[in-house]
């Protein structure tokens, strides 16, 4: 029988920026599940979202697999996975792999929260309509994965795949929602599990140092990738998929 796993994405995303580590895994000789978020490309809304309702739906979404997947988060899905393992132990195996977690210092999430309250206030001088094209044109788009991206040499084709699978959301209130939970919340490691996180060396999220000593001082494992930044999943994906496939089997 394979061994099952299951890819949460992030912020903004679809199962599609997974597709490539996924299809690494498959020939690895996994099966791998890549479900859309609710609110995010095929997969419909749902009332009052927040990390209780992500992590009900994952665990629904879980409950109809025949035997326990090993689960798999990148940033925000970090956040939910981390959440949702700590409150559904049960519902997966005992290794867990979150990807570009999201880690802050007490000054780094008082400035977060600043931010998100500046621009939440900002996109809501717009209009709903307007406010929702804003937050899915391409110059947004591309700002968010010029940010992210590391390696400058596939910056092109990771803009171009980031503006592609980046602006599937419901409505600008549901990413919101998103946004919240990204930058109010952080990735934690769930107890009784054996955690292994993933950064980028250049992450500009979660400075790499300061994710390897949240992760000793939490007892979880850590792999740096050298020269990647937070979208690991474009940049790397083959790299990362091998870091699972050993991670699994040792």
């Amino acid at each position: 029988m394979k061994q099952t796993i299951v890819l949460i994405h992030g912020l903004r995303g679809t199962h599609h920026g997974l597709s490539t580590i996924a299809k690494n895994l498959e020939d690895r000789g996994y099966e791998v599940l890549t479900p859309d978020l609710p609110g995010s490309g095929e997969e419909a809304d749902i009332e009052q979202k927040d990390l209780n309702a992500y992590a009900k739906w994952l665990h629904d979404y879980v409950s109809k697999i025949p035997h326990k997947p090993y689960i798999i988060g990148h940033s925000m899905g970090s956040i939910i996975v981390s959440h949702y393992v700590e409150k559904y132990p049960d519902d997966v195996c005992k290794k867990v792999v979150l990807m570009s977690p999201i880690f802050r210092t007490r000054v780094g999430q008082h400035n977060s929260n600043f931010l998100y309250t500046l621009t939440s206030g900002a996109l809501h001088i717009l209009p709903k309509r307007q406010r929702y094209q804003f937050m899915k044109s391409k110059m947004v788009s591309f700002c968010i994965s010029h940010y992210l991206t590391a390696d400058k040499k596939q910056q092109k084709e990771i803009d171009q795949l980031h503006y592609m699978y980046s602006n599937r959301f419901a409505s600008a209130d549901s990413l919101l929602i998103d946004m919240e939970i990204s930058m109010k919340s952080q990735t934690h490691t769930p107890s009784n599990k054996q955690v292994l996180y993933v950064i980028g060396n250049k992450d500009r999220l979660t400075r790499a140092v300061y994710a390897r000593s949240v992760a000793a001082e939490q007892g979880a494992q850590f792999m740096e990738l050298i020269g990647t930044g937070h979208l690991l999943n474009y940049e790397q994906p083959t790299q990362v998929a091998d870091v699972i496939d050993e991670f699994i089997n040792n």
